[in-house]
């Protein structure tokens, strides 16, 4: 979410910024490490083709305050595991209070997500940001925080995991040469699910709660050819501890494809 936002704030530096945007992206995933029961290693690695459609409307500022309205919808289709073919829509509505270079907003998303055709879980976030534009420059700074919810809606009810998970992040973005930008972030997350500790291996339980500590690197770069075609590449890594020793974890996603805005 934060780093969406900060780019809704270079957006609206420019002088002609229209109240409504909309971008398609349509390219190739290589994923390391495929789906919750993967054991690492390359038998868990596939490719996909994926899709990301989004959407947003930013109301006509009055003064300092503004409000946005933004849509996301994201969809997968595995060349080997297609059993985790991800449908992950989100929307989420944005207040914002602006003063000289810097932005308090305050979005509150509700975010629905289907795995292989089937509901896996609902989540409800809000994620409170201070974005920071760089003076004379199309350069942007955020940082923010986390707190989810998150419903799992597994039909089995031992796996029907729900958690709670709060986080930090940040993020940087610099717009160049036109629409091209890139933007760079790192996010960390702790969850906590209402599921008690089960080593798989062993087939022992704990007392204990199922706790997972997450580190999310990622970088984002988009270069427009014209000013409604261009390419991207996206690259994230993320870092998993937890008291489950399944969800240990090393994961690395490449992402590269074409790309419409409008």
């Amino acid at each position: 979410m934060g780093k969406g936002g900060i780019e809704n704030r270079v957006e609206q530096m420019k002088t002609d910024a229209k109240s409504y945007y909309a971008g398609l992206r349509v390219g190739g995933v290589y994923d390391s490490r495929v789906g919750a029961a993967s054991g690492g290693g390359d038998e868990d690695s596939d490719t996909a083709v994926a899709a990301t459609l989004t959407a947003g409307w930013q109301a006509p500022l009055k003064g300092d305050f503004g409000f946005r309205v933004d849509y996301s919808g994201y969809a997968d289709f595995h060349q080997d595991f297609d059993e985790y073919d991800i449908i992950d829509q989100s929307i989420s509505l944005e207040t914002q209070y602006s003063v000289g270079q810097m932005t308090f907003s305050l979005p509150v998303a509700f975010n629905y997500a289907m795995e292989d055709g089937d509901t896996d879980y609902n989540k409800y976030t809000v994620s409170p940001t201070l974005t920071y534009l760089i003076p004379e420059t199309k350069q942007a700074v955020a940082v923010y925080a986390i707190g989810s919810l998150i419903d799992d809606r597994d039909d089995d009810l031992e796996f029907d995991e729900d958690a709670e998970a709060l986080g930090v992040g940040c993020a940087y973005l610099w717009f160049f040469n036109g629409g091209s930008r890139v933007r760079l972030s790192l996010d960390y997350q702790n969850s906590v699910y209402d599921a008690l500790v089960i080593d798989y291996d062993t087939a022992s339980v704990s007392t204990d709660e199922r706790e997972d500590d997450i580190i999310v690197a990622g970088l984002d770069a988009q270069y427009q050819l014209t000013d409604i075609f261009g390419i991207y590449v996206n690259y994230s890594y993320i870092h998993s501890n937890s008291n489950v020793s399944l969800y240990e974890y090393d994961q690395n996603i490449v992402e590269a494809g074409v790309a419409l805005k409008f």
